[in-house]
C-alpha cells in the first residue's frame, strides 16, 4: 500500500502523505514556490535584464535607478505588509503577493516587448522607458514584500521548533539549485537563436526575459495555496507516523495541553519575527 496502517490512522489535513512519509502542506508549497521563483530571477532578473537595459537604454546611470526602485519599493511597504501579516493572517497577505505576480509579468513583458520594438532614439525617448521600467520594479518590489515576507514567517510556523534548523537548509538548498539549473537554461535558451544569441541583441534578450516570466507564473500558484490554517497546531501529528497520545494515554493531560498551548503560542510569534526580516530582505524573491 502507499501508506502504511500508522499513517492511515493518523493522517491529518494539513499534510501530504506519500510512500511513508508525509510533509507539511505549507512546507510543500513554499518549496515549490521558492523553487519556481529561484528559477525566474535566476533567468531574467539579474545579468539578462541589466544587459538588456544597457543596450536599450545606453546609460549605466539609468541602469542603476532602474535596478534601485525595486529595492527602494520593498523597504516602503515591508513594514506595512509585516503589520497586515500579523493582523489579517499570513498566508492571506502571501496570497495576495501571489495574486500581484501577474501583473508584474504584463508589465514587464509590455515593457520588453515596447523598448524591442521602439528602441529610443533620442533623450525624451529614454527618459519614457526608463519611467516604465521604474514603475516594472516598483511592482516587483512590492510582490516580493507582500508576496515573500509573509511566505517565510508562515513558513516558520508551520514547522516543528525542533526541525527549522534542517527546514531552513532544505530551503536554501533547493534555492541554490534553482540559481544553478536557471543560468543552464539561459545559456540553452541564447544558443537556440543563433549568432543573435551570442551577441546578447536585444531580440534574444527578450525572449529570455519571457521564459524567465513564465517560472514567475509558476511560483503563483504556490503562494495562493499558502492556508493559515495548516501551520503546526496542537493537533499536529508526528513526523514518524505514530499516533499521538491521547490525554487519558499521557497522565495530567490538562496541564500537558496547556503547556503544548503555551508553545504554540511562542512558535506563532517567533515565525511573524521570521516574517518581518524576510519580507525586507526579499532574499528569497
Amino acid at each position: 500500500p502507499l501508506l502504511d496502517e500508522p499513517q492511515l490512522q493518523t493522517r491529518h489535513p494539513s499534510r501530504f502523505y506519500c510512500f511513508g512519509r508525509s510533509i507539511n502542506r505549507n512546507v510543500a508549497w513554499t518549496w515549490a514556490a521558492v523553487l519556481a521563483q529561484g528559477l525566474a530571477d535566476s533567468i531574467w532578473a539579474g545579468t539578462v535584464l541589466v544587459k538588456f537595459l544597457n543596450e536599450l537604454l545606453g546609460n549605466n546611470a539609468y541602469v542603476g535607478y532602474i535596478e534601485a526602485a525595486s529595492g527602494a519599493a520593498n523597504l516602503i511597504v515591508a513594514l506595512p505588509v509585516g503589520a497586515c501579516a500579523d493582523r489579517l493572517g499570513k498566508g492571506r497577505v502571501a496570497r495576495w503577493g501571489g495574486a500581484l505576480i501577474p501583473f508584474g509579468v504584463a508589465l514587464t513583458a509590455y515593457a520588453a516587448s515596447y523598448g524591442t520594438s521602439h528602441p529610443p532614439t533620442d533623450s525624451g525617448g529614454r527618459l519614457s522607458l526608463l519611467l516604465l521600467f521604474v514603475a516594472v520594479q516598483c511592482l516587483w518590489g512590492v510582490v516580493s514584500a507582500v508576496g515573500n515576507g509573509p511566505a517565510q514567517a508562515l513558513y516558520a510556523d508551520s514547522v516543528a521548533t525542533g526541525e527549522r534548523s534542517h527546514a531552513y537548509t532544505a530551503l536554501f538548498v533547493i534555492y541554490l539549485l534553482a540559481s544553478v539549473v536557471g543560468p543552464a537554461l539561459t545559456i540553452v535558451l541564447f544558443e537556440s537563436h543563433g549568432e543573435a544569441g551570442r551577441t546578447w541583441s536585444l531580440t534574444p534578450l527578450r525572449n529570455v526575459i519571457f521564459a524567465g516570466l513564465g517560472f514567475e507564473l509558476v511560483a503563483m500558484g504556490g503562494y495562493l495555496m499558502l492556508r493559515d490554517k495548516h501551520a503546526v497546531g496542537d493537533e499536529e501529528p508526528p513526523t514518524d507516523g505514530t499516533r499521538p497520545a491521547s490525554d487519558a494515554e499521557a497522565g495530567g493531560g490538562g496541564g500537558s495541553g496547556g503547556g503544548s498551548g503555551s508553545g504554540g503560542s511562542g512558535g506563532g510569534s517567533g515565525g511573524s519575527g521570521s516574517g518581518g526580516g524576510g519580507g525586507g530582505g526579499g532574499a528569497l524573491a
